[in-house]
Order: C-alpha cells, then structure tokens, then sequence
C-alpha cells in the first residue's frame, strides 16, 4: 500500500549504499524527525493563528461554500478560478464537515503539507545520503514559501505532495516488473492526476525518461512492462483533460499578465533573451518558492546587483544546483533523466507554448526537485572540504538553511510577516462593520468589494444590509464622468449622517479584464480602487470613524452638512 513506507530503511537507498556508524545514523534519524517536527510546528501555528482570507482565496472559496460537489465538477469556477476535481471535492468535503470559514477552507493545503514532509523523508533517504537528506527535508520543511502554502485554501500545496508522491512511487517500484506492481503504481499515478494539474509533468517526465532508458540498453521486456503504468497515467490524464481542462474558456488576460512579468518566454526571443530568461527563471526560483536566498532589507537596499547577487550567496547555492545535476548525471543516468531533467524539460515546453506559466506560486508543484539537487550538491562539496576541519565543515549546509530558519521563526514571532506581503485584513474590517454599523445606517460596496462581501456574509452571517455599487469603468470617460454616473446611485446619502464606503485600497482590476484597459482609471493614484469616491464624500462632509488597512478601507461620513 501507498501508506505504508518504510521511513527507516527503505531498500537500495543511498542509506544503504554508504558505511555509517549506529551511533551518526541515530544523529541524523534524530535530527531529521527534529526538522519535520519544526515543520508541523510552523504549519500548525499559522494555521491556528487563523489570518484572514487573501484575495487568491476568496476567488476560490466563493465556488466551494456556494456549489455543490456536482456543480464543482462542471468546471465553470467562480471568477475564472481552475483547480483539479479531487482538490475541489476534497476541500468542498471539509466545508461540508466543519464549516465554511477560514480554518475548515485551509484544512486539505495543511493536511498535504505536513503529509509531503513525511512522505518527502524515504524520497531524500532514497537520493542522497545522510547530510543531503538532512539538507533536504530541512528545506522543504523550513522553506517560508512552502510553509505559507500549507495554509492557504488554494491547490499548491496539494500539487508539491502530488510531486513528492510521483517521486515516492517511482523509489518503489521503478525497479519491479511484477504485474502487481506495474498496475498499483500505474492506478496510484492514474489518481494522482486527478488532484494535481502538475502532477502530469512529473509522470510524464518519469515515462519518457525511463522509456528511453529502457530504448538505449534495448531492454525491449521491461519496456513493454512499463507502458502498462504509461499506459493508465495517459489514459486518467486524457480523460481529465477532456472532462474539465479542455472546457475551460480561454484566458487570454491571462497570459497577457503573466507574459508581463516573465511567465512566459518573450516573443521572438533571441538566443541572448532566452539566457537570459532562464538564468532569471533560475534565480527567482531559488527566491521564490525555495526562499534560500539571502533576502534581507540591507541586502535588498544595496544598489549594486553584482553585490547584492553575491550576498544572497547566491553562487553557493548555483553552485550546489549544478553540482547535484552533475553527480547524478555521472553516477546514475535513469535518476538524472527520469526525475532531474525531463519534469523540467516538460514543463518549460508547455512554458514556450504557453500553456503553463513559469511563475512564482506556479512553480510551487517543482520544488522538491532542486532540493534534491541542491541538497546533493551540499553533500558533494561537503565531502571534498578536508576532513581536518572537523565540525567546522557544517557551517556549509548552516549557511543553507540559515535564512530559511531566520524567516520562518521570525514570521513566527510576527505574523504579520507571513506570506511576506500577502496578508490582508478583509474579516477584520467586515466584523468591524458589524460592530460598529447602527440601524438606518447607509453602507456603499464598492465594486471591488464584492466578492469580499459575499464570503464574509455567508460565512459570518453579517446582519446589515449594504448598497452594491456597480463596476460603470467600462462606460465611462474619465474620472468626472464616472462621478457623474455614480451620482443617481448615491441619492439616498445626500444629508445623511451616517453613510459608510467600504472598498479595496489594492484591487483596480476585474477577473477577466486586460491591464491598463481603462487607462484614466489604473494610470491615476487618486482615482483608481474606490479612492476617488472616498474623496468625494470627504469633500461633502466629514469622516467620523474608519477602519483603514493596506488593502480595505471602512469609513463612515457625515453628509448631514
């Protein structure tokens, strides 16, 4: 069974293949259950701190609290939103079971991620040897990027465990021609795709890569064995394909804003910008969603990018990357091919057609592999420091993990931190709301609001009714105008002396809708998410309260003068 893996001892390990005394294979045993202990530990802090909904959140939750498990699988998302069926039943089966707030939403993304580190520990004890495994696991665990989408109610963190499990079925049955064997790990992959859109690359890489490990030594057996696995991963990943991918509507939008910000190859790319576009690929990935980089305000302040390149230690970790693809590719060409090249090799081709977009939490699904890499460049580099430093040789995989350790225990002691950006204040200001509204008070939505309301309404059971303003950019020339045609709208807060506006400080788009589509609107700081309402009604009387944040703002005016 799938459940049960000998974390100890799993056989033809790198374990296995070295000599160590009992007494450091129990330092390293401890060491690593110490690591993945840690790593709950942030999960579950986080996750019982309980922050509010992100906006990427809302989009999702708005489908899983309103729709039923049949609606979910029709494909059609709330605001263009796409995630696998088994992810959405699974998440839908959850609010069903505790709930539709916060904690109930992000307990299928907690549940993967602390699953991942247990799971990614006979994988690490499969690839590397004791040090490396260490590197390994500790990475995974302490990353602050992994760490934050363990408790987000989006599917990344359920599409890394789907990568780690591809990985785990190949260490146990790659090597075995049973007929049992070949179809468990054929349904187990076949399954798989059904919670993971990723998870193709990683199974698609494994089979082409052995495939043609099998052509080269012209083991025509055991490629004939292997297309029975092949054969039900293509099949489950056609049938998905059909059912619910293929429906989806075309997001030209889409492509559009992750083209902008280096998604996607440019366009008639040279041999210098493509380079160029996958040293930068490279870097960030090593930022973001690895976070071993050392990213810290002074660094980041620094003016010179030869500096600053040099004191995120970033060749150390270049280095290390380079290195593990090297060992592997000397010392074992089916490793190196089928779960090193062809995932990556794969996912930049959809990247070049345009199909997957290489981009931030996008690459979440890919990280486990440079951790093995990296982490047996360490042990490699490692190995060659002369053994007379004695311990002091452990300060190389320290300074590896240092930054992670930093972040993570930081974001620890100030939530806030947490997400690095990505936090927002949504519940707090709605229950403020609450709090504060009175009867025959006037309450404004702005249109970028919306979604924001209709979660916490039905999640909160928030008792006041609200006025919903329309999104009338569209139809409008430019700030005055859009004034002029909001006026009929707001009739009923002339004189007033409690009218509150409610709206986002950060959003100034639609789903769906093309950067600077309304140039007047986006161009212009003061105009742009509801702020050149806000200063409207300041204009005609007076704020006497307000709950300001960085992405949503509450105030109540006075009109009555």
């Amino acid at each position: 069974m799938l459940t049960y893996f000998k974390a100890f001892s799993p056989a033809k390990t790198e374990y296995n293949r070295i000599s160590s005394t009992p007494n450091s294979l129990h330092t390293t045993t401890i060491l690593l259950w110490t690591v993945i202990g840690i790593g709950i530990f942030f999960r579950l802090f986080h996750y019982f701190d309980n922050r509010s909904l992100w906006i990427d959140e809302l989009y999702l939750s708005s489908s899983l609290i309103r729709m039923n498990f049949f609606e979910l699988a029709g494909g059609q998302l709330d605001y263009q939103q796409k995630a696998p069926l088994g992810f959405l039943w699974l998440a839908k089966l959850s609010v069903v079971l505790f709930g539709k707030k916060e904690m109930a939403l992000r307990l299928i993304p907690l549940l993967s991620g602390i699953a991942s580190l247990f799971v990614f520990l006979p994988v690490a004890r499969f690839f590397l040897k004791p040090l490396g495994a260490a590197v390994a696991v500790s990475i995974l665990a302490l990353a602050p990027v992994l760490v934050y989408y363990s408790v987000e109610i989006k599917q990344y963190s359920t599409e890394m465990f789907a990568t780690v499990l591809c990985l785990y079925l190949y260490t146990r049955y790659y090597n075995r021609q049973d007929l049992k064997s070949l179809i468990l790990w054929g349904v187990w992959g076949a399954l798989i795709l059904w919670f993971s859109f990723s998870a193709i690359f990683i199974l698609a890489g494994i089979a082409v890569g052995l495939s043609l490990h099998y052509l080269l030594k012209k083991d025509w057996n055991k490629l004939f064995c292997s297309l029975i696995p092949f054969s039900l991963w293509l099949l489950s990943f056609g049938f998905s394909f059909y059912l619910f991918i293929s429906s989806q509507p075309k997001a030209g939008w889409l492509v559009e804003w992750f083209r902008k910000r280096g998604g996607f190859l440019p366009h008639d790319a040279s041999l210098g910008d493509i380079i160029s576009w996958l040293f930068q690929s490279v870097y960030t990935f090593m930022e973001y969603p690895l976070g071993i980089l050392w990213s810290a305000h002074q660094i980041k302040s620094i003016e010179n990018p030869v500096l600053e390149f040099f004191l995120k230690l970033t060749p150390l970790v270049l280095l290390c990357w380079i290195l593990g693809y090297a060992a592997y590719f000397r010392k074992d060409k089916r490793h190196f091919l089928m779960i090193l090249l062809f995932p990556f090799l794969l996912t930049l081709l959809a990247v070049m057609l345009e199909k997957y977009p290489f981009f931030n939490r996008l690459r979440v699904f890919l990280a486990p592999i440079p951790i093995l890499l990296i982490a047996h460049g360490c042990q490699q580099l490692f190995s060659l420091l002369p053994t007379k430093l004695g311990r002091l040789r452990y300060v190389l995989p320290l300074v590896l993990l240092l930054w992670p350790i930093y972040r993570s225990t930081l974001q620890v002691i100030k939530p806030d931190l947490f997400g690095d950006g990505n936090k927002s204040d949504y519940r707090e200001g709605f229950l403020y709301l609450q709090e504060h509204v009175q009867e025959g008070d006037l309450v404004y939505l702005y249109w970028n609001t919306a979604h924001i309301y209709d979660y916490y309404q039905t999640a909160y059971n928030l008792n006041f009714d609200v006025v919903q303003l329309p999104d009338l950019r569209s139809k409008s020339e430019g700030a005055t105008d859009y004034l002029n045609q909001l006026t009929p709208l707001l009739a009923e807060a002339e004189g007033n002396k409690r009218v509150w506006l409610v709206y986002d400080n950060y959003l100034d788009m639609q789903i769906g809708e093309y950067e600077n589509q309304y140039p007047w609107y986006k161009g212009v700081e003061d105009v742009k998410s509801g702020r050149l309402l806000h200063r409207e009604f300041a204009t005609k009387g007076k704020e006497i309260d307000s709950f300001h944040k960085i992405d949503i703002v509450i105030s109540l005016f006075d009109l009555s003068r």
